[in-house]
Protein backbone atom coordinates (compact mmCIF):
# COMPACT_ATOMS: atom_id res chain seq x y z
CA UNK A 1 0.00 0.00 0.00
CA UNK A 2 1.10 3.61 -0.98
CA UNK A 3 1.06 5.39 1.99
CA UNK A 4 0.69 9.92 1.48
CA UNK A 5 -0.02 12.93 3.73
CA UNK A 6 -2.42 15.08 2.83
CA UNK A 7 -1.95 17.24 0.01
CA UNK A 8 -1.84 21.14 0.92
CA UNK A 9 -3.86 22.58 -2.05
CA UNK A 10 -1.81 25.69 -1.51
CA UNK A 11 1.51 24.03 -1.45
CA UNK A 12 3.91 25.79 -3.49
CA UNK A 13 3.46 25.20 -7.34
CA UNK A 14 3.09 28.63 -9.58
CA UNK A 15 -0.02 30.13 -7.89
CA UNK A 16 -0.01 32.10 -10.60
CA UNK A 17 -3.85 33.21 -11.69
CA UNK A 18 -4.69 34.30 -15.39
CA UNK A 19 -7.41 35.41 -16.77
CA UNK A 20 -9.79 35.66 -19.19
CA UNK A 21 -8.42 38.07 -22.00
CA UNK A 22 -7.98 37.65 -25.12
CA UNK A 23 -4.19 37.22 -26.09
CA UNK A 24 -2.20 40.33 -27.61
CA UNK A 25 -0.60 39.97 -31.03
CA UNK A 26 3.29 40.78 -30.56
CA UNK A 27 6.65 39.04 -31.05
CA UNK A 28 7.76 36.63 -28.95
CA UNK A 29 11.08 36.14 -28.29
CA UNK A 30 13.39 33.31 -26.91
CA UNK A 31 14.83 33.73 -23.64
CA UNK A 32 12.38 36.19 -22.51
CA UNK A 33 8.44 34.09 -23.54
CA UNK A 34 10.72 31.01 -24.59
CA UNK A 35 13.62 29.15 -23.16
CA UNK A 36 16.01 26.87 -24.97
CA UNK A 37 16.01 23.26 -23.52
CA UNK A 38 19.33 22.40 -22.94
CA UNK A 39 19.29 18.77 -24.29
CA UNK A 40 16.56 18.47 -26.29
CA UNK A 41 14.92 15.32 -27.44
CA UNK A 42 15.48 14.44 -30.72
CA UNK A 43 12.33 15.82 -32.21
CA UNK A 44 9.87 13.88 -34.23
CA UNK A 45 9.48 14.53 -37.65
CA UNK A 46 6.14 14.23 -38.97
CA UNK A 47 4.71 16.18 -36.19
CA UNK A 48 4.48 18.43 -33.66
CA UNK A 49 4.56 17.63 -30.32
CA UNK A 50 3.23 20.00 -27.74
CA UNK A 51 3.21 18.76 -23.66
CA UNK A 52 1.63 20.55 -20.46
CA UNK A 53 3.72 19.55 -17.57
CA UNK A 54 1.24 19.81 -14.73
CA UNK A 55 0.22 18.35 -11.35
CA UNK A 56 -2.82 17.37 -10.01
CA UNK A 57 -2.93 18.71 -6.27
CA UNK A 58 -1.51 22.70 -8.15
CA UNK A 59 -4.48 25.27 -7.85
CA UNK A 60 -2.81 27.04 -11.23
CA UNK A 61 -3.19 23.92 -12.84
CA UNK A 62 -6.84 23.30 -12.16
CA UNK A 63 -7.30 26.99 -12.90
CA UNK A 64 -5.92 26.45 -16.70
CA UNK A 65 -7.37 23.27 -17.20
CA UNK A 66 -10.24 24.43 -18.95
CA UNK A 67 -8.39 27.03 -20.89
CA UNK A 68 -5.80 24.57 -22.10
CA UNK A 69 -9.40 22.25 -22.98
CA UNK A 70 -10.70 24.82 -24.85
CA UNK A 71 -7.55 25.77 -26.85
CA UNK A 72 -6.57 21.99 -28.02
CA UNK A 73 -10.09 21.50 -29.47
CA UNK A 74 -8.97 23.86 -32.42
CA UNK A 75 -5.49 21.96 -33.10
CA UNK A 76 -4.21 21.18 -36.50
CA UNK A 77 -4.20 17.08 -36.84
CA UNK A 78 -0.36 17.02 -37.36
CA UNK A 79 -0.17 18.83 -33.44
CA UNK A 80 0.03 16.47 -31.07
CA UNK A 81 -1.02 17.54 -27.36
CA UNK A 82 0.29 15.26 -23.82
CA UNK A 83 0.58 15.06 -20.56
CA UNK A 84 3.27 15.25 -18.28
CA UNK A 85 2.75 14.64 -14.55
CA UNK A 86 5.21 16.38 -11.99
CA UNK A 87 6.19 15.51 -8.32
CA UNK A 88 8.16 18.29 -7.47
CA UNK A 89 6.40 18.68 -4.05
CA UNK A 90 6.70 16.05 -1.05
CA UNK A 91 3.46 13.60 -1.46
CA UNK A 92 2.91 14.47 -5.50
CA UNK A 93 4.98 11.82 -6.94
CA UNK A 94 2.08 9.74 -6.15
CA UNK A 95 -0.45 12.11 -8.60
CA UNK A 96 2.19 11.24 -11.15
CA UNK A 97 1.58 7.26 -10.91
CA UNK A 98 -1.93 7.80 -10.75
CA UNK A 99 -2.27 9.32 -14.16
CA UNK A 100 -0.17 6.92 -15.46
CA UNK A 101 -2.50 4.22 -14.24
CA UNK A 102 -5.19 5.92 -15.59
CA UNK A 103 -3.63 6.09 -19.22
CA UNK A 104 -2.53 2.54 -18.46
CA UNK A 105 -6.65 1.60 -18.09
CA UNK A 106 -7.39 3.60 -21.10
CA UNK A 107 -9.00 6.00 -19.15
CA UNK A 108 -9.52 9.50 -20.78
CA UNK A 109 -9.78 13.34 -20.38
CA UNK A 110 -12.87 12.79 -18.12
CA UNK A 111 -10.81 10.78 -16.04
CA UNK A 112 -8.24 12.97 -15.91
CA UNK A 113 -10.41 16.13 -14.89
CA UNK A 114 -11.98 13.84 -12.59
CA UNK A 115 -9.06 14.27 -10.30
CA UNK A 116 -8.67 18.09 -10.11
CA UNK A 117 -12.63 18.25 -9.71
CA UNK A 118 -12.10 15.90 -6.58
CA UNK A 119 -8.96 17.68 -4.67
CA UNK A 120 -10.15 21.28 -5.84
CA UNK A 121 -13.63 21.35 -6.39
CA UNK A 122 -14.84 18.98 -3.24
CA UNK A 123 -12.10 19.21 -1.26
CA UNK A 124 -11.76 15.24 -1.13
CA UNK A 125 -9.09 14.21 1.32
CA UNK A 126 -6.73 11.65 0.21
CA UNK A 127 -4.67 9.90 2.34
CA UNK A 128 -3.50 6.77 0.17
CA UNK A 129 -3.75 5.32 -3.26
CA UNK A 130 -7.20 3.39 -2.30
CA UNK A 131 -8.62 6.91 -2.02
CA UNK A 132 -7.70 8.20 -4.61
CA UNK A 133 -8.48 4.85 -6.77
CA UNK A 134 -12.20 5.42 -5.57
CA UNK A 135 -12.53 8.36 -7.58
CA UNK A 136 -12.27 6.44 -10.97
CA UNK A 137 -14.78 3.84 -9.66
CA UNK A 138 -17.06 6.11 -11.29
CA UNK A 139 -15.43 5.01 -14.92
CA UNK A 140 -16.04 1.38 -14.07
CA UNK A 141 -12.51 0.32 -12.51
CA UNK A 142 -13.08 -1.41 -9.38
CA UNK A 143 -10.27 -0.15 -6.26
CA UNK A 144 -8.47 -2.98 -6.33
CA UNK A 145 -7.81 -3.51 -10.18
CA UNK A 146 -6.49 0.14 -9.96
CA UNK A 147 -4.12 -0.27 -7.00
CA UNK A 148 -2.95 -3.83 -9.07
CA UNK A 149 -2.38 -1.54 -11.90
CA UNK A 150 -0.32 1.10 -10.17
CA UNK A 151 1.90 -1.41 -8.64
CA UNK A 152 2.21 -2.96 -12.53
CA UNK A 153 5.85 -2.89 -14.54
CA UNK A 154 3.68 -0.80 -17.57
CA UNK A 155 3.29 2.14 -14.69
CA UNK A 156 6.91 1.62 -12.95
CA UNK A 157 8.28 1.95 -16.64
CA UNK A 158 6.57 5.19 -17.39
CA UNK A 159 7.42 6.32 -13.97
CA UNK A 160 11.17 5.76 -14.62
CA UNK A 161 10.65 7.70 -18.02
CA UNK A 162 8.44 10.58 -15.99
CA UNK A 163 11.47 11.53 -13.91
CA UNK A 164 13.65 11.60 -16.87
CA UNK A 165 11.77 13.90 -19.04
CA UNK A 166 11.30 16.48 -16.15
CA UNK A 167 14.85 16.32 -15.85
CA UNK A 168 15.64 17.00 -19.53
CA UNK A 169 13.16 19.54 -19.53
CA UNK A 170 14.33 21.38 -16.76
CA UNK A 171 10.53 21.82 -15.39
CA UNK A 172 10.67 23.23 -12.51
CA UNK A 173 6.50 24.71 -11.92
CA UNK A 174 3.55 24.25 -12.93
CA UNK A 175 1.61 24.52 -15.19
CA UNK A 176 4.69 24.50 -18.07
CA UNK A 177 4.39 23.89 -21.81
CA UNK A 178 7.33 22.14 -24.37
CA UNK A 179 7.29 22.78 -27.85
CA UNK A 180 8.88 20.20 -30.05
CA UNK A 181 11.55 18.92 -26.71
CA UNK A 182 13.08 22.11 -27.71
CA UNK A 183 11.54 25.25 -25.80
CA UNK A 184 10.17 25.11 -22.48
CA UNK A 185 7.47 27.92 -21.42
CA UNK A 186 6.20 29.30 -17.95
CA UNK A 187 3.13 31.33 -17.13
CA UNK A 188 5.67 33.65 -15.03
CA UNK A 189 6.60 34.99 -18.42
CA UNK A 190 3.09 36.06 -19.56
CA UNK A 191 0.41 38.31 -18.35
CA UNK A 192 -2.59 35.49 -18.77
CA UNK A 193 -2.33 32.35 -19.37
CA UNK A 194 -3.94 33.12 -23.22
CA UNK A 195 -0.66 34.86 -23.70
CA UNK A 196 1.49 31.92 -23.24
CA UNK A 197 -0.68 29.71 -25.59
CA UNK A 198 -0.56 32.02 -28.05
CA UNK A 199 3.16 31.95 -27.45
CA UNK A 200 2.88 28.16 -28.05
CA UNK A 201 0.95 28.80 -31.09
CA UNK A 202 3.21 30.37 -32.60
CA UNK A 203 6.27 28.43 -32.04
CA UNK A 204 4.04 25.40 -33.00
CA UNK A 205 3.62 27.47 -36.51
CA UNK A 206 7.43 27.86 -36.19
CA UNK A 207 8.49 24.41 -35.89
CA UNK A 208 5.23 23.06 -38.28
CA UNK A 209 7.50 24.90 -41.36
CA UNK A 210 9.96 22.40 -40.96
CA UNK A 211 7.55 19.69 -42.18
CA UNK A 212 6.11 19.12 -45.05
CA UNK A 213 2.02 18.44 -45.03
CA UNK A 214 -0.13 16.11 -47.40
CA UNK A 215 -3.36 17.39 -48.60
CA UNK A 216 -5.14 15.39 -45.78
CA UNK A 217 -3.21 17.24 -43.23
CA UNK A 218 -0.52 14.41 -42.50
CA UNK A 219 2.81 15.47 -42.36
CA UNK A 220 6.31 14.07 -43.70
CA UNK A 221 9.69 15.17 -43.27
CA UNK A 222 11.56 17.66 -45.69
Amino acid sequence: MIRLSFVTLTACCLLWSGFATSAVAQSFEEGRHFHAIGSPATPPTDRVEVIEAFAYPCPACRSFLPIISRWSEDLPDHVVLSHLPVGLQPGWEVFARVYYTADVLGLGEDAHEAIFKALHDERRQFRSIEDIAAVYTDFGIEIEEFVNTSQSFAVDGRMRRNRNEIMRYGVRGTPSMIVQGKWRLSPTDFNSYQEMLAAVDYLIERESQTLTLDADGSAEAN
